[in-house]
């Protein structure tokens, strides 16, 4: 079953407050903490997830969430290139988080408009969940800064394995 049009803008609204409300927790646990790292992530989340609603980019809704992750991902990237936020397994949560969003928002476009389905399918209640399952989880990372999953251990094993150390397998 997926989530429809009635519950679907209170469940929007319910991940936008989440990921306001991390970040006021990590600014005041963290506000004599140098390292600002978990801040400026929960910054970034709240501000793309809420203009995200509010500022449309482009016409379809689920291009809008694409464009969104994609600029988030690149934001994130450039800050772990430059060495503004440092490697923790938070930074896993959050990018595999925008990476699976984004595929499943590129899915149900490709399906909704490309093919112009009309039907519901069990793609729809993959998206529905999935999307929704993998705001929770970065929301739920960036709150307790823990690998609560064990998503950073399963990442550095297998860069590992390609020859990467353990500090490049956390960016």
């Amino acid at each position: 079953m997926f989530i429809n049009d009635v519950v679907g803008p209170y469940i929007g609204v319910f991940i936008e407050w989440g990921f306001l409300m991390v970040f006021l927790l990590n600014w005041v646990l963290y506000i004599n903490n140098p390292n600002k790292s978990i801040v400026i992530l929960s910054f970034i989340m709240a501000v793309s997830y809420i203009t995200s609603e509010h500022l449309y980019l482009v016409y379809s809704t689920y291009l809008n969430w694409f464009i969104y992750d994609l600029l988030t991902l690149t934001c994130i990237g450039l800050l772990i290139r430059y060495q503004k936020i440092s490697p923790s397994p938070v930074n896993c949560y959050i990018v595999c988080g925008l990476i699976l969003n984004a595929i499943l928002i590129t899915a149900i476009y490709c399906d909704i408009y490309v093919r112009s389905n009309s039907e519901p399918w069990w793609l729809w209640s993959v998206y529905s969940f999935g999307v929704n399952i993998c705001d929770v989880m970065m929301i739920t990372a960036l709150a307790i800064n823990k690998d609560f999953l064990g998503l950073s251990k399963l990442l550095i094993k297998v860069r590992i394995i390609k020859g990467l150390n353990k500090h490049q397998a956390l960016i």
